[in-house]
């Protein structure tokens, strides 16, 4: 007896494309805002917020080199 059946998929590629002021990460995203850069992530706290601390411009630039994790900027920055 069979209860259910289940049927491989595929998920959409939703990567958005970087850009000269944001480049983006998987669940995060660095943004550069006139004379600030910000860090955009999602929270590992119940039902994941959208969080966001202003970083350094070598943090900005490291990030868009592919230099800089989020868990780097996690401990650089004390992120809780």
């Amino acid at each position: 007896m069979k209860f259910y059946t289940t049927k491989p998929g595929e998920y959409p590629n939703l990567n958005r494309e970087n850009v000269k002021d944001e480049y983006f990460g998987n669940g995060w995203s660095v943004k550069a805002f006139e004379n600030k850069f910000i860090l955009i992530y999602i929270s590992g706290s119940l039902q994941g917020q959208l969080k966001s601390i202003e970083i350094s411009e070598e943090d900005f630039n490291l990030a868009k080199e592919g230099k800089m994790s989020l868990d780097d900027f996690c401990i650089k920055y004390d992120v809780n």
